[in-house]
């Protein structure tokens, strides 16, 4: 099996990427994966130092078939460094595994992942396969190793050239055009309230949020992806290190990995378990405030409060 390459996103975290460079080591299938780790340039003079640091580690790395360090010149922010190194990789690979380098993996992530990429090639409605599975309750009895949800989760993802070449990452504005469905816009919004705001702000350009627009285009299309019943992933991001994870114990980031050491069995996707899509949703209500922050967050009560801040400021 001929191994998808590697690209890990980095800025001055020289802690975390070493914890995820370490737990890749651990896959078998890492001797045979080709590595690029994407550094990008200071944007603070303050940074430098610290993305030195990290640029003499990157150097040291073994352990994979190759390692391609990409050391930015000039500094293009977190998303466009991302697309340029996915858009760069792509025109050598037909697909490729991406990490943030927060991200830490289990012991099978590899064989997991590149068994996926096979597997699902020409199911055209699979987007990607995601490594992360939240701590939510699988229903009673479900037996499959893998399940489908109409989203995408960056925290380990793997995917394939014409998935990805297919998406429009430029601004627009989103929110309104899915305002003229009102159908449209429930739709989208079901998979929890919480993509609401990423949603608004991202039409405001407040944020640059790279994967509301990969959600866009997977709902646009009616794709989806494929996630594990056991997560393979962990992040560890959500220590104030990181550019959109506040420092706060957030729990559900973290669930155990999976440690079965068992091949995955793969199905093909014939629609949505519908009492999945329920439990996740409700997961993804109460994690981002339950029903008073959906409330306050998504009426005129919270616009009303946003204005009234700025007076007072």
């Amino acid at each position: 099996m001929e191994c998808a390459p590697i690209i890990i996103s980095v800025y001055d975290r020289l802690d975390h990427l070493k914890k995820c460079i370490k737990s890749l080591q651990q896959n078998e299938l890492a001797r045979y994966s080709d590595l690029f780790v994407i550094s990008d340039a200071a944007y603070k003079q303050e940074h430098v130092s610290q993305i030195n640091e990290v640029r003499t580690y990157i150097k040291s790395i073994s352990g994979f078939k190759r390692v391609y360090p990409v050391f930015r010149e000039v500094n293009l922010g977190g998303h466009k460094s991302v697309l340029t190194a996915f858009h760069d990789v792509l025109q050598i690979y037909d697909s490729f595994i991406s990490l943030e380098d927060d991200i830490v993996v289990s012991s099978d992530f590899l064989q997991y992942m590149n068994e996926a990429l096979v597997f699902y090639k020409d199911e055209k409605r699979i987007f990607s396969i995601c490594g992360f599975k939240a701590p939510f309750l699988l229903p009673k009895g479900y037996g499959e190793d893998v399940y489908f949800y109409p989203c995408n989760s960056p925290w380990g993802i793997g995917t394939w050239k014409d998935r990805w070449e297919s998406v429009n990452h430029d601004y627009f504005d989103r929110y309104s055009e899915l305002k003229k469905d009102p159908k449209k816009y429930k739709a989208f919004t079901s998979i929890g309230f919480y993509i609401k705001g990423i949603l608004q702000a991202d039409s405001r350009k407040e944020i640059v949020a790279g994967d509301l627009r990969i959600y866009y285009h997977m709902f646009q299309h009616n794709m989806c992806s494929v996630f594990p019943v056991v997560s393979k992933t962990q992040n560890w991001g959500f220590d104030g290190t990181g550019e959109h994870c506040g420092n706060k114990n957030v729990w559900w980031a973290k669930p155990e990995l999976d440690a079965r050491n068992q091949p995955t069995k793969f199905i093909p996707f014939n629609g949505y378990n519908e009492e999945l899509l329920q439990n996740h949703r409700k997961f993804q209500d109460r994690i981002n405030g339950g029903q008073i922050a959906k409330w306050l967050k998504y009426t005129w009560v919270h616009r009303l409060w946003k204005k009234f801040k700025k007076v007072l400021i």
